[in-house]
């Protein structure tokens, strides 16, 4: 039979018998904080379903943590199993779950679950119990994104019906009842944090999913469960947010006065938003990366690819000067953040941008400034320069383009645009540029072609005649957030 031992706080010990199978340390987390109700549940499925439980336990544990790169699928291929054993329990167990609906008390407006549906909530959470033992470890939790995938695929009889609609509903509707009582709370709260009671009900349906389901007992109404857990995440954010932010003094004097600061406010705003946009740009170059990647049945996604990458692109020391010229000021109006905030990110954070930028770019300007976006997916290995003394050769066309807009910002100058983009490409005329992606140096840079795409993007830019182009790639952004 297989039990568990508790070590420490974090720490338990999967035994089969008198023999250890598994040392498990895992994370901080809820589920680690309540890990004795998986234990417990594992132990009971073990107790049901036997001797065959046992070695296909054992022998899921002994393959994924001897078979690094076959860990994804070796889960993928044992999720039917893991469901049969849990199906298996849960038929003998034998469950009254009528019992935790009360037809007569349903009305018009109530978000009614049916007992077949708290059974299928019942059963999803012992599938994700045994699949604790894996994603809540330290050593053998996969990255976020083969999580996801593995997740899906253990819920995907939910995700197909009504219940995660109906689980966003409940605790949408117990939110926005604090909303009628603490309505200038979550007011003041809206303007110190920028945080809507719309964005803390995301928060909590996805902290409901990714933490509380699992810890559903089978013999226990769950609906309740999420219910009281909507209740605390509310009466602690407000009490927390209300103790943080409010200051009381014996003594009253000028000093110990806190206002609120609009500079903050906007600071708070600006950093909030580029975290956001790094996160997704983040997310497409993941799901890039693993579609580049030859993908087979008994092959795990290249999640290497994803670990080298982010090793790369954490030690990026510079910022491209493509950033400080292209990046920022093409975000900057799409965003309406003022370029001096860009000029505080990482060389990281600043990569990350240049590769979205790009996307954006490809997606509304197709094939135009080819040239010049290629350049956007690489980093530059050593200090770009500061000043630079070139100008630029391609004169004629120059001239040309001034000649067609006469427009730099309301002005009629040649001598202003000239200097901006001399020193623009004289800065990408003389880095070391490697593949952000890939790693590979860029063997040259297509100086004159680039040029080029430079003197008619800003020809264009400084005239204010890309406004349709900056709506559309805002539109596409959003779409993304």
């Amino acid at each position: 039979m297989i039990t568990f031992e508790q070590v420490s706080q974090k720490e338990w010990k999967i035994m089969l018998s008198a023999e250890e199978i598994l040392n498990l340390k895992m994370i901080s987390s809820s589920v680690t904080n309540k890990f004795s109700i998986i234990s417990t549940f594992i132990e009971n499925v073990s107790k049901e379903c036997g001797e065959s439980f046992d070695i296909w336990f054992k022998t899921l544990i002994e393959d994924y943590a001897t078979k690094k790169e076959y860990r994804y699928p070796t889960l993928l291929n044992n999720i039917e199993q893991l469901k049969g054993f849990v199906n298996e329990y849960m038929d003998k167990r034998n469950i009254d779950f009528d019992k935790f609906v009360d037809l007569t008390k349903v009305k018009k407006n109530s978000i009614l679950f049916t007992p077949p549906e708290i059974e299928l909530i019942a059963r999803l959470s012992g599938y994700l119990k045994i699949y604790s033992v894996f994603s809540n470890s330290e050593k053998f939790k996969l990255s976020q994104r083969l999580h996801k995938k593995v997740y899906n695929k253990i819920a995907e009889e939910i995700l197909r019906s009504d219940i995660v609609r109906k689980i966003h509903e409940v605790i949408k509707t117990k939110t926005f009842k604090y909303n009628l009582t603490d309505k200038y709370m979550w007011d003041y709260i809206e303007k110190i944090q920028c945080k809507t009671i719309d964005v803390h009900v995301i928060e909590i349906f996805n902290f409901v999913m990714n933490s509380i389901l699992v810890l559903c007992e089978e013999d226990k109404n769950p609906i309740t469960y999420f219910v009281g857990v909507v209740d605390e995440s509310v009466k602690w954010f407000l009490r927390s947010v209300y103790k943080g932010t409010i200051i009381y003094d014996d003594s009253i004097s000028t000093e110990d006065i806190h206002g609120l600061n609009t500079n903050n406010l906007k600071t708070y705003s600006y950093n909030d938003t580029l975290g956001r946009l790094k996160g997704v740009a983040y997310e497409q170059i993941y799901e890039d990366i693993e579609r580049n990647s030859i993908i087979t049945f008994d092959q795990e996604p290249n999640d290497t690819l994803i670990t080298e990458f982010q090793s790369r692109v954490s030690n990026i020391k510079f910022i491209s000067p493509l950033c400080e010229c292209f990046v920022y000021p093409i975000l900057s109006s799409i965003t309406l953040i003022p370029y001096y905030h860009f000029t505080t990110l990482s060389p990281e954070h600043s990569a990350v941008l240049s590769i979205y930028t790009q996307r954006l770019f490809k997606e509304v300007f197709k094939s135009d400034f080819k040239n010049l976006i290629s350049l956007l997916e690489f980093y530059p290995e050593n200090q770009p320069a500061v000043a630079t003394s070139y100008t630029i050769k391609k004169i004629h066309d120059y001239i040309n383009q001034c000649d067609k807009h006469k427009n730099f910002f309301g002005f009629n100058t040649k001598i202003l645009p000239h200097s901006i983009l001399s020193y623009f490409v004289g800065r990408i005329s003389r880095v070391n540029f490697h593949n952000i992606l890939d790693g590979k140096s860029l063997t040259g840079i297509p100086l004159s072609k680039v040029e080029l795409d430079m003197i008619k993007f800003y020809s264009y830019f400084f005239a204010g005649k890309y406004e349709k182009e900056i709506v559309k790639m805002r539109k596409i952004m959003n779409d993304d957030f």
